[in-house]
């Protein structure tokens, strides 16, 4: 055991608020699943509480049906964990997760997309209940004690930190779909928008830059938001090196998946290349300031990245190379959907991040 460890160990520990975050951000992505895309409402005229008390099973497909139980299983735990001191916990927490899933359920019959099933409440209730015992295992004293530990060697004091932490998982469901470029914009374009005026002379550099700097600016973004995250400097070189690297991986494995892995790196071009080596040249000599500056400059380089996201001015083709990365199965074919709300919400939730470091003096930071 490392020596800040026993020295952790040797104190009154204060209340850990991981449990509570991933509860939240998770429950942000429940909904995002479910109610994707969020347009289209209308009402049938059918009455909105039939559903419930229709005969089992009303709507049913074993794929659909064990994606709807795995689901659930981490807001099953999360909410068992927040509840770990109650000794109904496991009851109180399978609650939860049915009175989410029967409003969820409400919700989707006004979609056009979606059918609003009782055997998908049972489904998501009995995946809340697997999670919910799993979480009472990990609710152990010595359990709970282990992460501390490893929060107070790791990461940087205050419970903020700790929210980074969930929200930069949240960040990973972005690299869920293989059709997107990994820290970059739209690469296959299907042509400029007429009329096009260029803030330069030749537009072909604009939309070079544009691309390059793009890379750049997600990547320090990213990079820079997990270096905030750290508790010492020397940590932070192998922290951002582990989140890219894993980020690639589920990138593609997610590739892997759906057939055509050699085709993920067709968005690969110089400008790419070119934004990814100045991107870490210049994170070399950020990740040596101090945490409020770095917090400063992921700040700008995030804002930045969402401003060329919102200038690009060339649209996706969907070209047949890209058809087969699409989720076309059942609820799978809503793991688009996510990533692409999760890419165009996380930004905003990092850039909160960033600001609350740059605002709070060190010292009001810590526990």
């Amino acid at each position: 055991m490392k020596p800040s460890s026993i020295s952790f160990l040797a104190r009154k520990a204060k209340p850990t608020m991981v449990s509570p975050f991933f509860f939240a951000v998770y429950l942000l992505v429940i909904l995002i699943l479910s109610w994707y895309p969020f347009s289209g409402w209308r009402f049938t005229g059918e009455p909105v509480f039939a559903f419930y008390s229709y005969p089992l099973p009303y709507y049913f497909t074993l794929f659909d049906n064990t994606i709807n139980i795995l689901a659930y299983i981490p807001l099953g735990l999360s909410a068992a964990l927040i509840l770990r001191r109650s000794r109904l916990a496991l009851i109180y927490a399978t609650l939860i997760g049915l009175f989410v899933s029967m409003g969820v359920e409400f919700v989707q019959q006004f979609l056009p997309s979606r059918v609003a099933s009782n055997m998908d409440i049972l489904s998501n209730g009995f995946g809340t209940f697997l999670g919910a015992v799993i979480g009472v295992l990990f609710s152990h004293r010595s359990v709970i004690r282990r992460w501390q530990a490893f929060r107070y060697d790791y990461l940087a004091p205050g419970p903020a930190v700790e929210w980074g932490a969930i929200w930069l998982l949240l960040w990973f469901t972005t690299q869920f779909d293989p059709s997107l470029p990994f820290l970059g914009v739209v690469v296959l374009p299907q042509g400029l928008p007429q009329p096009f005026v260029s803030p330069m002379n030749n537009p072909a550099l604009f939309l070079r830059l544009l691309e390059g700097g793009g890379m750049m600016l997600h990547l320090l973004g990213v990079a820079l938001f997990v270096s905030v995250l750290v508790r010492e400097s020397r940590q932070i070189p192998r922290a951002m090196l582990g989140v890219l690297f894993c980020a690639l991986l589920v990138k593609m494995g997610f590739a892997g998946m759906l057939l055509q892995p050699e085709q993920f790196f067709a968005w690969l071009n110089l400008n790419i290349v070119l934004g990814g080596v100045v991107g870490g040249i210049v994170l070399w000599v950020l990740w040596q300031l101090n945490r409020r500056l770095r917090a400063a400059a992921g700040f700008v380089s995030l804002f930045a990245a969402t401003w060329v996201s919102d200038i690009w001015p060339l649209t996706a083709k969907a070209s047949p190379q890209l058809m087969i990365f699409r989720w076309n199965y059942g609820h799978l074919q809503h793991f688009n959907g996510l990533s692409h709300a999760i890419g165009d919400v996380w930004p905003f939730g990092a850039m909160l991040f960033f600001l609350y470091f740059i605002a709070v003096p060190a010292q009001e930071q810590d526990w």
